[in-house]
């Protein structure tokens, strides 16, 4: 028998879980719509325990993830694969109005049963919801960081503009974040 797949929707956009909607599921899998440009950025955040990736399956979506005290953002394609560790900071968008990003992660508690609490510290949010503060002096600069990487990429994107890579290599040389993509 087949499960209903459950949508959750966002002020970004919206997630239909695919798999992890029962508690004894081991992991989670889900496809992200992000809407394009502000109304699709996701809050800059952690997890405490989930770790996940990103697997571009349509559309140009931007990524900014902090790794190791450096702030990267990258464009990410059909077929692109970007892993984020939990504890790491990092933050999603839509280039394009037709996004859908898999996401295979360790298991999300919320998305099987939503009174538990999501595993998610908001450190940014541009629709004005709670942020936490930062951990340290040094991930408030981050934070920051981000943030300006952010409004200049949802600049460029609001002009039809791709916003500019930072730090490739950096990401690059990062051993549990992947680089790949199908040409």
């Amino acid at each position: 028998m087949t499960q209903p797949i459950q949508i959750d929707e966002w002020a970004w956009g919206r997630e239909q879980i695919i798999w992890g909607y029962e508690p004894h599921h081991q992991y989670t899998c889900k496809i992200l719509e992000p809407k394009k440009g502000r109304q699709g950025c996701l809050s800059l955040q952690y997890h405490h325990q989930k770790s996940e990736s990103w697997i571009v399956y349509r559309g140009v979506a931007w990524a900014v993830i902090a790794v190791d005290g450096k702030v990267c953002t990258r464009i990410l394609r059909n077929g692109d694969v970007q892993n984020l560790p939990a504890g790491s900071l990092h933050r999603l968008m839509g280039i394009s109005g037709d996004v859908q990003v898999i996401e295979p992660s360790t298991p999300d508690a919320h998305a099987a049963d939503k009174s538990v609490e999501k595993d998610v510290v908001r450190l940014h949010c541009v629709f004005g919801r709670e942020c936490a503060e930062p951990r340290s002096e040094e991930e408030a600069s981050l934070v920051k960081e981000c943030v300006h990487y952010t409004e200049e990429a949802i600049t460029c994107i609001e002009r039809g503009e791709e916003p500019p890579e930072y730090n490739q290599e950096w990401l690059k040389t990062r051993g549990a974040f992947s680089i790949l993509h199908s040409s």
